[in-house]
């Protein structure tokens, strides 16, 4: 894992207000660099980090860095939407 990229300080979703990050990571068993979505709840909505699954994939470390720069909004939307709903439907259950 390295570190941390900051994708948006603010991101508003519905009445909710996250930081969302990205973590790249090298993994050796795909022979890729990866990186995940990390949104982190600044109005205490959700009382830890809720993160995705893999959703970026390069060969290189650097063009995977530039990929996660040019992240819309949209993507950012879309991928927040699918994880805290998973994540409800789990905090409910247990």
């Amino acid at each position: 894992m390295t570190s941390p990229i900051v994708l948006r300080d603010r991101f508003v979703l519905d009445d909710r207000t996250f930081t969302v990050v990205a973590e790249p990571w090298f993994d050796a068993a795909v022979g890729a660099w990866l990186a995940r979505f990390v949104f982190l709840a600044l109005d205490r909505s959700h009382p830890r980090p809720v993160s995705t699954g893999p959703v970026l994939r390069h060969a290189r470390r650097d063009e995977l860095e530039r990929r996660i720069a040019s992240v819309k909004d949209t993507v950012l939307l879309r991928s927040a939407r699918a994880v805290l709903t998973t994540d409800a439907r789990r905090t409910r259950a247990r």
